[in-house]
């Protein structure tokens, strides 16, 4: 049993080699015709100038706007490949300001109101700080992209127990159908069509898998007056999980 079990991890870890590394070659080798497809659309608008008429400039902007996805999906797809070989490295973090500097590079909107609680806990801590950072990011990033509402709330509240710091992220959106609710951590799926909101639909695939390397949880509910409210449970003593 310990000779199958041994040969039943080798072969697990050559898949994983295998995948890594087909992952890296499909996406460096689509990059390069997809920048061709982009310049050359560029170089004809170009050479036309004013010759083309508006149904014609709304295509190439389509063209343009689909090629730059793509990218961007392959982009989250090496990223999510390279979750657990990068950005490893443990090092002291404060965590209400890790929010505080999310917040910052979201606060664009004048109609978006952020409610911090996170007072409470002020020494800090040594963790994974660019891996925590990503996933407090992404998960404030969704609640203001898929938020539909005019005036805008996320209210973001930070716990700590005796093994781990809580997070808790609720906005006023749409929320999430219940019955697609259990896909929303899979890797570019998104509730709404892409071309409603400019999204690859990787950042909660990236969460999750993150998560998972650090022991740690992330689940999804509904709001009481709908909107969503993610709970991310951030290990204190992380043993890092491939």
């Amino acid at each position: 049993m310990e000779e199958s079990l041994k040969n039943c991890q080798e072969e697990l870890a050559a898949l994983k080699k295998e995948y890594d590394e087909f992952v890296y070659i499909v996406s460096h080798d689509i990059k390069s015709p997809m920048r061709a497809i982009s310049n050359i659309t560029t170089w004809i608008e170009e050479d036309l100038e004013n010759g083309l008429s508006e149904d014609i400039t709304t295509n190439f902007g389509l063209l343009k706007n689909r090629v730059n996805r793509l990218e961007n999906m392959m982009n989250g797809l090496l990223e999510l490949t390279r979750v657990d070989r990068m950005d490893l490295e443990f090092y002291e973090v404060n965590i209400p300001k890790i929010i505080g500097n999310c917040i910052d590079l979201l606060n664009s909107d004048p109609n978006i109101e952020f409610v911090v609680k996170a007072d409470l806990i002020k020494e800090n801590v040594i963790t994974l700080g660019a891996k925590l950072q990503k996933v407090v990011m992404n998960l404030i990033d969704n609640a203001v992209r898929f938020n539909d509402k005019v005036n805008k709330t996320v209210s973001i509240t930070l716990l700590e127990s005796e093994t781990d710091y809580k997070i808790e992220i609720t906005d006023n959106g749409p929320g999430i159908p219940e019955e697609v609710a259990h896909k929303i951590f899979s890797i570019f799926y998104t509730v709404n069509s892409k071309d409603v909101v400019d999204t690859t639909g990787a950042g909660l695939a990236i969460s999750c898998k993150i998560i998972k390397l650090v022991g740690g949880k992330i689940k999804y509910k509904e709001g009481i007056e709908n909107g969503s409210i993610f709970t991310l449970n951030w290990p204190k003593n992380i043993i890092l999980k491939s």
